[in-house]
């Protein structure tokens, strides 16, 4: 891999957007040049859009996970096996060595924890000035001066390896270890930064952690405001955010700890769920992923728009959270038998009233008629439903069977997923 590609990335990544109109004037450009390029390496994309104009880029069919996984071996632009691919990929996962590649290509999956494992392939070339582009928008200062960055994630990459240099140097703690050693070597190894799930960074806060950082990020979970709050206060520094999936790099924080919108390499459009209250499903296009385009594929995300713009003075879009995703809306039955569905942001605000002692929760719908609520710390006393009989009588919602359970959860290579339906 080039570090020169990484440094010129680098260099190149604007820290902010004065207007709207540079934004939608550079993304123009660089799509139909991009959609050019697809068009001719990729055969599923060339049928798909077959009667569509380049200029109509936005109009073209949008994709999701499962078209994306069923056709992987004609939608990349590559040479490539997909079977190999994917047993490449599974091989590492059980060896925890994430060091092999075909060839100039890295492979791996996504955590599944939507059901349906999701790939990744990036070549070389994409890898230098993605770590380009990710050190621009997360390091926080300049690129020549020393740092050791600490990665707590379910899977190491070579990316970062490559792309370490005598100044900056990248350290991976593997997820698979018990949280207490793992917690351990990161305060023995003295870093600078550290990039780590916000479920651990609780986990640091409960075991009362002396961990001291200049930087400190979020990273593969949705990061929710009570748990922003809680590692805010107790490492007395401000949490940034990479707001990262499978499909792209789709936003990162800026100094104030805003979520932007990464609008430099790929566009957002919205498919509203409530314009009024700025719910939306992201379609993304990334225009510098070549090896496996992802071009108006709709994420099942939640994202909620942010009504005022950033004090930064970015004019990247700004969204005030990732609700969760439409796998965690519980569908609920009206009086009138329909069924209702219920966003994550609803049940979140009634599991809050039930008590000011709550630390953690996690709400898992088991049926249309039983919701299991985990509560953290165990035994709370004088619980008050208050929150979810207003949220039931407001809606017409049959009164569902709720279970207050201890809270279970133990971070993991298993992503933290705190509101979520458990059966079709």
């Amino acid at each position: 891999m080039s570090k020169l590609t990484t440094l010129l990335r680098y260099f190149s990544t604007p820290t902010r957007y004065r207007s709207r109109d540079s934004i939608t004037k550079l993304q123009n450009k660089a799509v139909l040049k991009h959609i050019r390029f697809v068009r001719k390496n990729s055969k599923f994309y060339a049928k798909l859009w077959s009667g569509y104009r380049d200029d109509q880029w936005r109009e073209f069919p949008i994709i999701d996970k499962t078209q994306m996984m069923d056709n992987l071996q004609d939608l990349i632009t590559v040479d490539l096996d997909i079977n190999e691919a994917k047993k490449l990929a599974l091989e590492a996962e059980s060896s925890r060595d994430f060091s092999s590649k075909i060839g100039p290509y890295t492979i791996g999956f996504s955590s599944g924890t939507s059901g349906y494992r999701g790939m990744h392939i990036v070549s070389e070339a994409e890898q230098a000035a993605w770590a380009g582009f990710m050190l621009a928008r997360g390091l926080g200062s300049s690129i020549f001066s020393k740092k050791r960055i600490g990665l707590v994630l379910r899977a190491n990459s070579n990316t970062y390896e490559s792309v370490g240099s005598k100044r900056i140097n990248f350290l991976f703690y593997d997820l698979m270890k018990p949280l207490e050693e793992l917690h351990q070597s990161i305060l023995n190894d003295e870093l600078d930064m550290l990039i780590c799930p916000p479920s651990v960074l609780s986990y640091f806060v409960d075991m009362n952690s002396q961990l001291r950082v200049e930087r400190m990020v979020s990273v593969a979970e949705v990061l929710e405001a009570t748990d922003r709050k809680k590692i805010e206060a107790h490492f007395g520094i401000t949490l940034h955010q990479f707001y990262s999936s499978t499909e792209g790099e789709i936003g990162a924080t800026c100094e104030y700890g805003k979520l932007h919108l990464n609008e430099g390499i790929m566009v957002v459009q919205k498919e509203w769920i409530d314009q009024e209250k700025g719910w939306y499903h992201p379609i993304i296009t990334d225009f510098r992923r070549k090896t496996q385009p992802i071009i108006r594929y709709k994420l099942n995300d939640i994202l909620v728009a942010a009504k005022e713009p950033c004090p930064c003075g970015d004019a990247r879009e700004v969204i005030d959270s990732v609700m969760g995703r439409s796998d965690d809306m519980f569908h609920l039955t009206k009086h009138d038998g329909t069924t209702e569905l219920v966003v994550p942001d609803l049940i979140r605000r009634a599991i809050m009233q039930m008590s000011d002692k709550i630390t953690d929760y996690i709400a898992i719908q088991k049926s249309v008629n039983h919701v299991e609520i985990q509560l953290k710390p165990d035994n709370i006393e004088s619980l008050s439903m208050i929150g979810f009989d207003n949220l039931w009588q407001s809606k017409g919602i049959q009164s569902p069977q709720i279970d207050v359970k201890p809270y279970t959860h133990i971070p993991s290579t298993t992503k933290l997923r705190r509101i979520y339906r458990d059966f079709k």
